[in-house]
């Protein structure tokens, strides 16, 4: 709920003004039960595809193992290794909603993201967090900002976004960048080892695949893998399971934060997805909303 997530900002910021963070990543999840078995999942998936297209998205049917499927969105890359031993990092920190139906609007909300304090400031920290999580693999001097905090616009939100890359080390593979750059820094915080121990206190539930990176591993030595943000699980998709949505959320906190701005952030990434299949929630068994104007879509929790 609100002001469930409300208490855990202020614990969040609580934990940032003793020191024990610069920034941390926290989120939440909104699910409700489906009114009937949902079919084919690969179905919701091209429907999440046309509502919010994105160049990182992914689909994973595991039905057969864990009664559940993976349809994801995601527009950012965690990390690409070419068959060069290139490697590039796209962290995205700062968002604001777009208006795409007033271009004057639209480009006022982007310049407005480009100039926040708070945002570029978000993108920073973790800027630097990825520069040290790429330097634990890449050559040394090979690591540097290509970008930073550069606006990019998708369907639905302005985003800053930071390119970083560098070169394989030697005898380093792409397995060793996904390992020693895992889990992706935009969804931690900084730094990145106490901020995790500070989100698994506040959040206790596991985020599941939300958060975690999805993609491939070429045998040529190549690799690329996205942030799995702006995704839906299906799951109960076993036979006689209880079907159900989950769609996780969430935003940067800072000292600069405020509560009613980051649950706006939070809930316009969530309608992000839940737009996409809301005929397909039942809302009798809605408990809170995530927005007064789409009670049928998620339920918090």
């Amino acid at each position: 709920s609100p002001a469930a997530y409300a208490a855990r900002v202020a614990s969040a910021q609580a934990a940032i003004d003793a020191g024990d963070s610069y920034e941390v990543c926290l989120t939440t999840t909104f699910g409700a039960s489906l009114k009937t078995p949902p079919g084919e999942p690969l179905a919701w998936f091209e429907a999440l595809r046309e509502a919010n297209p994105a160049p990182h998205g992914a689909f994973l049917d595991l039905r057969t193992v864990a009664g559940c499927a993976v349809l994801c969105s995601s527009p950012e890359r965690f990390l690409k290794v070419d068959a060069d031993g290139t490697v590039e990092a796209r962290p995205f920190k700062g968002t604001a909603a777009r208006c795409v139906d007033d271009p004057d609007a639209d480009a006022a909300a982007a310049e407005r993201l480009r100039t926040c304090v708070k945002s570029r400031a978000e993108n920073l920290m973790i800027a630097d967090l990825l520069r040290n999580d790429l330097e634990r693999t890449c050559a040394p001097g090979s690591v540097y900002v290509e970008a930073l905090a550069a606006v990019e616009s998708f369907a639905t939100v302005h985003q800053l976004v930071t390119t970083v890359k560098g070169r394989l080390g030697a005898g380093a593979s792409a397995c060793d960048a996904l390992r020693n750059a895992f889990p992706p820094g935009s969804m931690t915080g900084a730094p990145k080892r106490r901020t995790c121990e500070l989100i698994d206190g506040l959040e206790r539930r596991p985020r599941g695949a939300y958060s975690g990176a999805l993609g491939y591993i070429g045998a040529d030595g190549s690799a690329d893998f996205n942030v799995v943000i702006r995704t839906a699980v299906l799951s109960g998709l076993e036979e006689g399971g209880a079907p159900r949505i989950d769609v996780a959320a969430g935003g940067a906190l800072t000292a600069l934060s405020e509560f009613a701005t980051e649950w706006d952030e939070v809930v316009l990434k969530a309608r992000a997805v839940s737009d996409a299949f809301f005929d397909e929630v039942d809302a009798g068994d809605a408990r809170a909303a995530a927005s007064p104007t789409r009670e049928e879509a998620v339920r918090a929790r």
